[in-house]
């Protein structure tokens, strides 16, 4: 197909979907877990079980949707998540036993966000527009999906004040499906390449070889830390003693703040090795949270919300980077979708580590210590993917 410019329809389209989905999908989810909404019906331990299966499901799928989407492109994929994520958020809200929480997490939210989140559009962006292209693409791409946070982390919490959690959720559910409709006019129609074969680095090749397998370990406890905050954190200072309006006010303030790192982190990895900047990412991000242990002060509250947002701006694209510099191509999707199938299924025991760590110790200070430690090891790991060999 004809590459697409930066500035142009299929990135606007694309942009508002992934943004929406992860509003909708992601970040409401924070919300709707606290006292005042589904945690006032549903312990802590079976949300974080509905949310870290959710994970599991959608990882383990990420491999199958990346093969597809390498022989039929990108259209028909994010369209049926946006459908999928709508019904589950509807069944969400209207369920009565802890069963139907889980189940409706795990088998349509889950698909849905492997169909509608990074995976797909990182795809996308390599397939539409090229070398020239992706890195600003890229950022793009990263800075609206930025504003998801800082948009549908107060709307959701107005939407709970307003309608009710149950009400909530299905509002949320039709925002992501009239997103999804809207979006797939957008997207090209020639997109699936003329070879219908997936093609590209096998599995095996990709097993033995150092870059791909430190950089996915890395990445496994980038991710497993980061969902376990973007889940908890409005709980943690809840429980610091925080009105939730107002730290749902600084995490969208972290949303913001996390918007100049997105752009730009893929334009700075052109000159500086994208490994160093993804390994500095994250021990700012050990930083963060170690300020959110037993953060009764207000500037380490804040100090938070700030260090993270920057740091998780930056982190963002950065895999994408990293992984389009080595697998560019054909068989790219079934690449970032095997990567992703490891780091989802692992790095669902984050959240659900936390959680669980939080009921049984009655407070999130242990279960956040583990999470810096094992970011400060991801750091580490980041580096040594491009080590020289010995």
């Amino acid at each position: 197909m004809t590459r697409a410019p930066v500035a142009s329809l299929p990135l606007v389209a694309l942009s508002s979907l992934v943004s929406v989905a992860f509003g909708t999908l992601f970040y409401a989810f924070s919300v709707l877990i606290t006292d005042r909404a589904a945690g006032s019906v549903f312990s802590t331990s079976v949300l974080s079980v509905a949310w870290s299966g959710s994970i599991v499901v959608g990882g383990g799928l990420a491999y199958l949707i990346g093969r597809r989407i390498d022989r039929h492109g990108v259209r028909g994929i994010m369209t049926a998540g946006s459908v999928l994520g709508a019904v589950g958020l509807g069944l969400v809200g209207a369920a009565a036993e802890p069963w139907q929480v889980i189940g409706a997490s795990w088998f349509l939210i889950g698909p849905a966000g492997a169909m509608t989140f990074y995976e797909p559009a990182f795809v996308a962006v390599d397939r539409w527009f090229g070398d020239a292209g992706r890195l600003r693409s890229l950022a793009v791409l990263t800075v609206v999906g930025g504003l998801a946070g800082p948009v549908f982390l107060p709307v959701t919490s107005l939407l709970v004040e307003a309608l009710g959690w149950r009400r909530a959720a299905a509002a949320l559910g039709g925002i992501l499906l009239l997103t999804g409709a809207a979006a797939r006019l957008g997207f090209p129609r020639d997109e699936a390449p003329s070879s219908r074969s997936a093609g590209g680095v096998g599995i095996r090749r990709l097993i033995v070889d150092r870059r791909f397998t430190r950089f996915t370990a890395a990445s496994v406890l980038t991710f497993a830390a980061m969902q376990a905050v973007l889940l908890h954190r409005i709980a943690v200072f809840e429980e610091s003693g925080f009105a939730i309006t107002t730290v749902a006010l600084w995490a969208a303030v972290a949303g913001l703040l996390s918007l100049p790192g997105r752009y730009a982190a893929p334009l700075v990895s052109g000159r500086v090795r994208p490994v160093r900047l993804n390994a500095a990412a994250n021990a700012a991000l050990a930083v963060a949270v170690a300020l959110a242990i037993a953060a009764t002060a207000p500037w380490r509250m804040m100090g938070h919300f700030v260090v993270f947002g920057v740091a998780f701006g930056a982190l963002l694209p950065l895999r994408a980077v990293v992984m389009g510099s080595w697998y560019s191509g054909p068989g790219y999707g079934s690449v970032m979708g095997l990567q992703w199938s490891i780091i989802a299924t692992s790095a669902a025991l984050g959240p659900l580590a936390v959680g669980v760590g939080r009921d049984a110790t009655g407070s999130y200070g242990i279960p956040l210590a583990f999470v810096a430690g094992g970011l400060l090891a991801a750091a580490a790991l980041g580096m040594l993917a491009e080590a020289p060999r010995s």
